[in-house]
């Protein structure tokens, strides 16, 4: 029998949907041995009918395939290799999935959890939809991916990265890897600003309040410039000393 993995709520046509699901000896175990051909066949009520080969995954008998629907509603089977088809249920393009209960006849043994791992198929019982039980805590922690260490001189993570403050450019954090808003300088000479943009190299003076001081003395030096200009042509000419326009001769 072929158990799904859990699918989209919802399938319309002309969208790609990847489907997983379990070819499973009487819904408790893999068949050992090779199954071809696997996959899932789809037909509608006027004899069209698609195929959609499966793929094995890691786990023994788990496979998945990529599925898109033209409109209409599918009667939907497994193939299971050398295994008569199994009916999966009815598909509705626009639509949803109504999966069909399994047959008393199809269900036999207890499946043993050593099997399986964080993952594995859906529980079966005779004349019920398959359901999905959690893995347990333990099957979960063996998957489980290991933490990454920073990079070297990257932020260790969960902490607050500093906090500049707009005027003073100030740049404080607390020791808990929290912001400290207060304005009070950890650090005057290599403030930071979150999200890898660095201050001014002065201490705690931002690089556009250097911008702003070196435009504003610019303006004050022409404006004093002009200033001179002007008094000089507002002053009278000095009074001019008649002898020194007079010429002697011997």
């Amino acid at each position: 029998m072929t158990l799904l993995d859990p699918v989209p709520t919802r399938f319309e046509s002309g969208h790609t949907y990847a489907v997983g699901f379990w070819v499973l000896q009487h819904g408790t175990h893999p068949f050992e041995g090779e199954l071809e051909p696997v996959g899932l066949r789809l037909t509608r009520a006027d004899g069209r009918s698609v195929t959609f080969p499966g793929t094995p995954l890691p786990e023994a008998g788990h496979y998945a395939t990529s599925v898109a629907v033209p409109r209409g509603e599918w009667k939907v089977e497994a193939l299971q290799g050398w295994f008569p088809p199994y009916e999966v249920g009815v598909l509705k393009v626009p639509g949803d999935l109504r999966v069909a209960p399994v047959p008393a006849q199809m269900v036999s043994g207890r499946r043993t959890e050593e099997r399986w791992g964080a993952i594995r198929p859906p529980e079966v019982e005779p004349g019920e939809v398959p359901v999905y039980v959690p893995a347990p805590a333990a099957a979960l922690d063996r998957v489980a991916a290991p933490a990454k260490s920073p990079a070297p001189g990257a932020q260790a993570q969960g902490t607050t990265p500093p906090v500049t403050d707009a005027t003073t450019g100030d740049s404080t954090a607390g020791e808990d890897g929290t912001a400290d808003t207060n304005g009070t300088a950890a650090d005057a000479g290599s403030a930071s600003v979150a999200g890898g943009r660095s201050a001014a190299p002065e201490a705690g003076v931002p690089a556009y309040a250097l911008l702003i001081a070196a435009v504003a003395g610019a303006g004050l030096a022409v404006a004093a410039l002009r200033l001179a200009a002007r008094r000089r042509r507002q002053e009278p000419d000095p009074p001019t000393d008649p002898s020194a326009d007079t010429l002697a001769f011997p």
